[in-house]
């Protein structure tokens, strides 16, 4: 299988990084570009001292990163691109994987730097969970084809038996236990094997991308006309350009040192929000009723602490038989809110107190009584 079996995207299919088919380099720019540390805003004996300021309980939190962006200098990039550029991708999510795809289409090289431990993918996240053989889509559930540019890899995972079309009954389930099946179209798409193989996929074929995983990219700084990478002080490479395909907080964090208040103030715009995800396998179906849950898939309304609910189990290996069932539950965007965390660091208290409550959001959705849900054989909670 060649590399040009892969579908040619648009390059504003991807927004980050524009670049022609045939890379030319621009003209040349004036750049003023130094490893001088920002200037330090003046101090004013009328606002209050750090000493006074309450700080949260969690570290540097997004709006003070971004109070402290804004006080930077303005960089100002003015030399001509090198004629062989290089680009660091922070982030290997999907944003970051076809982006690097889309360049090296184009004869550019990229470094995808990504903090996964087991894998690509980003939010296309699949954990698999052994010896018990328990499988999880702990992120994006599906998805739908609305563009034409996306309908070409879609095509393309079909033409590999990457993807198959859901064909498990999805629909809303309110508060009680009241199901009402959702139409089937648009059709909605699952990977056969969960998702984060269609992360691998996109890479499967590439000669001119690097990837470097673990790594936690904590520092983006300019110099003598280049972007510098580091990793708790460790270097990473230096680069013509870069791409942040990585989350708010994040981005926000690397754009603190980056000589680019402008930027920042885009982030300023971005409403983000948090969900958790919890993870829970059941040795048997889950009860509803007088019978038990016969869907694969369900939008919650309703119930303040779950707004989705998969049977994995069902919508991957198709199992109708004795094995664990594993189900996938999402929060509301307004829980998330209420109980944020560190994602890196979520204290044991507030996981056990979050699983407890979401496992009694899914008994209220179910129409359960009280208590009567029955105990998961597995757990995990984790913070989007």
């Amino acid at each position: 299988m060649a590399p040009s079996a892969l579908p040619s995207f648009s390059s504003s299919f991807l927004f980050p990084l524009k670049t022609q088919k045939s890379f030319k380099p621009p003209k040349p720019l004036t750049i003023i570009c130094s490893s001088q540390e920002p200037k330090k805003p003046s101090k004013n004996p009328q606002r209050p001292t750090s000493r006074n300021r309450k700080r949260t309980p969690y570290g540097t939190s997004r709006r003070s990163i971004l109070k402290k962006t804004f006080t930077q200098e303005q960089v100002k990039f003015t030399a001509g691109v090198s004629a062989d550029p290089q680009v660091g991708i922070i982030g290997g999510g999907m944003a970051g994987l076809l982006c690097a795809l889309s360049l090296e289409k184009r004869g550019v090289k990229s470094t995808v730097f990504d903090t996964g431990m087991h894998g690509l993918g980003g939010r296309m996240g699949t954990r698999v969970i052994d010896p018990q053989q328990l499988i999880f889509d702990h992120a994006a559930q599906f998805f739908t084809v609305s563009d034409s540019r996306f309908s070409k890899l879609v095509d393309y995972w079909l033409e590999k038996g990457l993807v198959r079309e859901w064909q498990g009954l999805v629909g809303q389930l309110e508060l009680g236990g009241r199901f009402i099946p959702l139409p089937s179209s648009p059709p909605r798409f699952i990977g056969v094997n969960g998702m984060r193989p269609l992360a691998d996929s996109l890479l499967s074929e590439t000669s001119m991308v690097n990837v470097v995983r673990p790594c936690w990219i904590s520092k983006l700084e300019p110099f003598n006309g280049m972007w510098h990478l580091s990793e708790n002080g460790k270097p990473r490479g230096e680069f013509d350009a870069i791409v942040i395909a990585h989350n708010g907080k994040c981005a926000n964090r690397l754009l603190a040192s980056s000589g680019l208040p402008l930027i920042a103030r885009q982030m300023k715009r971005l409403d983000l929000s948090s969900i958790w995800a919890l993870l829970a396998a059941f040795e048997h179906h889950l009860p509803m009723g007088d019978g038990n849950v016969t869907f694969q898939g369900a939008f919650v309304k309703g119930v303040d602490s779950v707004s989705w609910m998969a049977n994995n189990s069902l919508k991957l290996l198709g199992s109708q038989g004795n094995g664990p069932h594993c189900w996938t539950f999402f929060s509301t965007a307004a829980y998330g809110k209420q109980n944020k965390v560190p994602q890196e660091n979520i204290p044991s208290q507030t996981a056990e107190k979050v699983k407890t409550s979401m496992l009694e959001g899914v008994e209220a959705a179910l129409g359960l009584p009280k208590g009567s849900l029955p105990r998961p054989i597995y757990s995990r909670v984790q913070l989007w």
